[in-house]
């Protein structure tokens, strides 16, 4: 060695590291773009799911319900849907032409799905596969009914 000074020698020098804040208004408007976007589809979601509530409670009663009170959870159903005087009085023909055509299921248009009313007044029996058809097809119209 030729008798150099190791007495003056430090570390390294670190950089603080690099800020993750934008630098520039572009990033800042973009942002709350996004937030304005994420906050409307929220709003939209909530307010769906919530309008939609009555779909949900009319499924959890189908699904413990007896056939011959069918009729009686989709009425109520329908209530909560439209005006009570284009509801309310529909009964027979009338009544199942309106559930298949507010839902396009034309399951409502044969048997079973035609005795909806028979099974609720008259104390119609049905066979086993017919009550499980009769259910799925009400639970089907729950779904997919258009106001």
């Amino acid at each position: 060695m030729n008798g150099a000074d190791l007495s003056k020698l430090h570390d390294f020098y670190q950089p603080s590291p690099p800020s993750w804040m934008p630098q520039t208004a572009g990033w800042y408007v973009l942002f709350g773009l996004a937030l304005i976007v994420v906050a409307f589809v929220a709003v939209r979601s909530l307010r769906r799911w919530w309008g939609d509530r009555y779909r949900r409670d009319a499924l959890r009663e189908i699904r413990d319900a007896p056939v011959a009170q069918l009729s009686e959870i989709l009425k109520r159903t329908a209530l909560a849907s439209w005006p009570r005087p284009h509801v309310a009085s529909l009964t027979g023909k009338q009544w199942t032409d309106f559930l298949a055509d507010s839902s396009g299921l034309n399951g409502f248009r044969s048997a079973p799905g035609d005795q909806i009313e028979s099974v609720a007044f008259s104390g119609l029996t049905l066979s086993p596969s017919d009550q499980r058809h009769m259910k799925e097809l009400a639970a089907d119209w729950v779904r997919l009914h258009h106001v």
